[in-house]
């Protein structure tokens, strides 16, 4: 499962691809991250760190694993047609 996913269903949002503030608020207090933080992953605006992916993954009992963390950032990152990395 991907992280934003995730997100969604431990906040309990009504609908895919939205997120209340409550709903970070919860899943914030569950990682014992900021709610700021969590909603800049959501939003893709930064990369949880490694101990943070470890975390979630802990907390997730696996339903999230590195690549439910970490692909859609690299899909973001890396275009279709591209030939190289994007710094």
């Amino acid at each position: 499962m991907e992280l934003n996913r995730w997100i969604e269903t431990v906040g309990s949002s009504p609908r895919p691809g939205k997120v209340s503030g409550k709903g970070v608020h919860v899943v914030a207090a569950l990682l014992g991250e900021s709610p700021r933080a969590v909603y800049s992953w959501y939003r893709q605006e930064r990369i949880p760190s490694f101990s943070a992916g470890v975390n979630i993954i802990l907390k997730s009992k696996g339903d999230v694993d590195w690549n439910g963390i970490y692909a859609p950032f690299a899909r973001k990152l890396f275009k279709p047609g591209d030939d190289h990395a994007v710094a």
